[in-house]
């Protein structure tokens, strides 16, 4: 069975199972969404937030990393093909079985003279929420750092997106984005850290009293603030010492396929610092 056509790609594009998972199909390729979770810090525990779509491609039922599976997209192709991916995200999004999870996916500004292309999609998501019944309260659109030095973008982006109902992240946020009085004006809801970056600078005490420093200042314009790539005990310490509104990582869950039931409860962060070997993120 199939469902509604993704601008830009062949008819058949997204293919629906017996139980109602999609799965997307772009030459020989199958594409699967996996969802990671992302929690809120309340008080002593972690709280179920929200989830960040990701794709997994499939070559002959074998996985295929999405940067090598990205790279030998035609280039033509790319903005089609990545509307596909968010697509899958969306009409997948209720086999998650917590209503209310905050839905985070990638989004493009678009390159100079192709602005239309990001405009285009984001009409695409708007329709394509409708379509799948999602709330698109419920859906944070996420903007890479360096896009937002662009004078028009993603300003333009960030008002059609509210438009929709839709909200804004600034994505990867780290060293060598002079971006803070654009994130001051644009007024996303989320600003993510740069996992990378985080990671290399949480054992340094004189980078976290800056990160700290950095973190009040975006959550004193408004921006909750998500720290992303957290992979050990240390590194959770860190991020809830410098104020991070909500985690996400590898510690806390690696991304799992559309069909996996989350668990609704919440989780004591005492947990994390007993025996980091029989920490286990519970799923149904």
């Amino acid at each position: 069975m199939t469902v509604s056509n993704v601008p830009g790609l062949p008819g058949g594009s997204v293919l629906v199972d017996e139980i109602g998972i999609e799965t997307g199909r772009y030459g020989s390729f199958h594409l699967k969404t996996a969802y990671q979770p992302i929690y809120a810090v309340a008080g002593d525990v972690l709280a179920p937030h929200g989830v960040e779509g990701f794709v997994q491609p499939l070559i002959d039922f074998e996985p295929v990393e999405p940067a090598t599976f990205f790279s030998i997209v035609e280039p033509e192709k790319l903005g089609p093909v990545r509307s596909l991916c968010r697509s899958l995200h969306m009409g997948n999004y209720h086999h998650l079985g917590i209503e209310g999870l905050m839905l985070h996916l990638n989004c493009e500004a678009g390159k100079p003279g192709e602005r239309g292309d990001a405009f285009a999609q984001m009409d695409f998501l708007a329709e394509r929420a409708g379509e799948v019944e999602l709330d698109p309260r419920l859906v944070v659109c996420g903007f890479i750092a360096r896009d937002v030095l662009e004078d028009d973008v993603p300003d333009s982006l960030a008002r059609a997106m509210r438009a929709a109902g839709f909200r804004l992240a600034v994505d990867d946020f780290g060293p060598g984005h002079s971006v803070l009085d654009r994130i001051q004006r644009i007024r996303p809801e989320v600003v993510k850290i740069d996992g990378g970056w985080f990671r290399r600078i949480a054992g340094f005490e004189s980078a976290v009293r800056l990160l700290t420093k950095l973190i009040a200042g975006l959550k004193g314009d408004g921006a909750a603030v998500l720290i992303r790539g957290i992979e050990t005990q240390a590194q959770l310490n860190v991020a809830l010492s410098v104020g991070a509104d909500f985690v996400q990582g590898y510690l806390l869950g690696r991304p799992v396929r559309a069909g996996t039931v989350f668990d609704p409860q919440a989780v004591e962060i005492s947990q994390f610092f007993r025996d980091p070997e029989k920490v286990i993120i519970p799923l149904r």
